[in-house]
């Protein structure tokens, strides 16, 4: 290929970042199509009289991007751009949510900040497990979970759940692993699960692969009904996953009307709803909300309830409420995984539900949740550009439409140089997809911190904005 530009020394550009812009650029510009051949270390160190170390730091960099990729022995190769979205895609929901980054401003981790953690009365009951039960604690516990945290979950839930005890419930190491059961006791090859458009991609990692999954339209107020139920008229449901209350990606909270509406087509179907219920404690204005399995008079219903959103990620506790015929399947799968649930964990968190504190404690973190999600609304409302596509009333989640001059994953790397991290709203749609949305967590900033970052954001969206053809004309900040 002929390379129509030129590197010169520059006191304010390095060569590799020229020779990366200008070579991306042509890429960009399809001045080369996908699978080409790049010209060789040797070939640009000949034609630019570069040192071989500025070609590869520039090759690196496009590589670390997804622009081109490398064949032992044969050179390297442009990358098609259907697959760099999905390499991007594959390495988010490989993390899970549990989005650990370099940059200062953290909008996309789903973990509360630690100034949220109960951390000083964690520690009164740790040291009171451990001088009540001693080495006790940190023997195996029951595979189904330690007695006496079965039976205050029963006692608390007895008023809200139609027939609970303590024999209905598993104790697992987080939600995911409560999902991670299903699959491997549940779920066939052959067995069709349903997952909403968008949903959480823990379910899609989960889930992806091991099973037929169909996709059906979240609304604003839960699944669209009509395509639901077209689906369910065509094809054997066997299980429904959905988070009824402020659900990530997009915060949305489902109506009564269609609750019952699930409830009633599950019945008639015979399909089990997978109800992941991590921030239902977290409603902002004095309206507690309600969960499916609270409606749930035919036992249809496997209910998953963690307390890593609402307490502490590192406790690693959840629990399940799981239909008595298929209980033991879930048992026997918990014991092929890990045989029992951090005791120690367990115990204390029994202390924290007998001294109700949880409660006092959910009072506490509503008002602050509720400071940043004011906040963050009305700071993004002043960007004409943006749109927030559902208002929630709890939780941590804001689903924001991005305008058409800028996609997903090229904001998502722009605000990554700019020390702002989001997620991209493709990979919370299990099939590949053009998604022009964006997720943007307030679980781990502080006020200062929303301040700032979507100051950020605004400079970025206008940044893109300046570009019709940004594409064309992109150059990052490095």
């Amino acid at each position: 290929m002929k390379l129509n530009f030129e590197i010169k020394k520059s006191k304010n550009k390095k060569l590799y970042i020229q020779l990366y812009e200008e070579i991306k650029n042509i890429i960009l510009t399809k001045q080369i199509l996908p699978n080409e051949k790049l010209p060789s270390v040797r070939q640009l160190v000949n034609r630019f009289s570069l040192n071989s170390s500025t070609i590869l730091k520039a090759y690196k960099l496009l590589e670390t991007e997804g622009h081109i990729y490398k064949i032992p022995g044969s050179g390297t190769y442009i990358k098609d751009p259907k697959e760099q979205v999905e390499d991007k895609k594959q390495k988010f929901i490989f993390k899970c949510g549990q989005i650990k980054t370099n940059e200062n401003i953290n909008f996309a981790s789903a973990t509360p900040s630690v100034d949220v953690f109960p951390t000083k009365k964690f520690q009164e009951v740790i040291n009171r497990v451990f001088n009540e039960v001693g080495g006790e604690a940190f023997k195996y516990h029951e595979n189904q979970g330690f007695i006496g945290l079965r039976e205050i979950l029963s006692k608390k839930l007895s008023p809200t759940f139609k027939d609970i005890s303590s024999d209905d419930i598993q104790i697992t190491c987080g939600a995911q692993q409560a999902l991670d059961l299903i699959k491997k006791s549940l779920l066939k090859p052959t067995s069709t699960l349903i997952l909403s458009r968008p949903t959480y991609f823990g379910a899609i990692s989960v889930f992806k692969g091991s099973c037929n999954i169909k996709t059906v339209e979240m609304l604003e107020d839960g699944f669209d009904m009509v395509e639901f139920e077209k689906i369910l008229t065509h094809n054997y449901v066997d299980f429904v996953f959905t988070m009824i209350n402020f659900e990530s990606p997009t915060g949305i909270r489902w109506s009564y009307e269609k609750k019952m509406k699930l409830l009633e087509l599950s019945k008639k179907y015979d399909f089990i709803i997978i109800e992941d219920d991590c921030l239902s404690e977290l409603y902002f204005y004095d309206n507690p909300v309600s969960t499916l399995k609270a409606l749930d008079k035919d036992n249809k219903v496997i209910y998953i309830k963690s307390f890593s959103k609402i307490l502490m990620p590192g406790i690693k506790v959840a629990y399940m409420i799981v239909p008595k015929d298929i209980l033991q399947k879930i048992i026997a799968a918990k014991f092929a995984s890990d045989v029992s649930t951090s005791g120690l964990n367990q115990r204390a968190l029994t202390y924290l539900l007998e001294e109700n504190f949880l409660e006092e404690y959910f009072e506490k973190t509503r008002k602050i949740f509720r400071g940043r999600f004011e906040l963050i609304v009305n700071l993004i409302d002043k960007i004409p550009d943006l749109e927030i596509y559902y208002r929630s009333e709890g939780g941590f989640y804001l689903w924001i439409i991005l305008p058409n001059f800028v996609t997903d994953y090229d904001l998502y790397f722009e605000l990554k140089n700019r020390g702002v991290s989001i997620l991209p709203g493709s990979v919370f749609y299990p099939e590949n997809a053009n998604i022009n949305r964006i997720r943007i967590s307030f679980a781990a900033v502080t006020e200062d911190q929303i301040k700032m970052g979507i100051k950020i954001l605004n400079d970025t969206i206008l940044y893109f904005k300046n570009f019709k053809n940004y594409s064309d004309n992109f150059t990052p900040i490095i």
